[in-house]
């Protein structure tokens, strides 16, 4: 009776000895997987700020570049709605000035957003739920 009791301290000592070091390796790669979560997010939002910042710059250079060259572009009701803001319709300007040089005459009526969706996700929509 001796021996078997000895065999089941033994084998409850392992098995309890197995499942701390089993949990605590876990529990430490759950903690370690954590951590390098959080560093490559942060890291990744820094350099996503990064990027925004610089494209941000070089928008603001390009649209200041735009509005200096758009002379010939004349911007009435664009400004009276309070979506669409002066430097959006600076560019929208410039883009018309591009379009018809210049040398003509373009009057820009009213600039107002339109759907929600872009062009690419609407030909998208059609295209997935077009009819066989």
């Amino acid at each position: 009776m001796e021996d078997f009791m000895s065999k089941v301290t033994t084998s409850a000592t392992m098995l309890l000895t197995g499942f701390t070091v089993v949990f605590s390796v876990l529990i430490l790669l759950i903690l370690i997987i954590f951590i390098y979560g959080t560093v490559i997010t942060k890291a990744q939002q820094k350099s996503k700020e990064s990027k925004e910042k610089k494209l941000k710059t070089k928008q603001v250079g390009s649209q200041i570049a735009a509005v200096q060259n758009t002379p010939s572009v004349s911007v009435t009701n664009a400004l009276s709605s309070n979506e669409i803001s002066g430097e959006i319709v600076a560019v929208i300007s410039a883009a018309v000035d591009s379009m018809y040089g210049s040398n003509t005459k373009v009057r820009i009526k009213n600039i107002k957003k339109s759907g929600t969706r872009s062009a690419w996700a609407n030909a998208g929509i059609l295209d997935n739920t077009r009819p066989f």
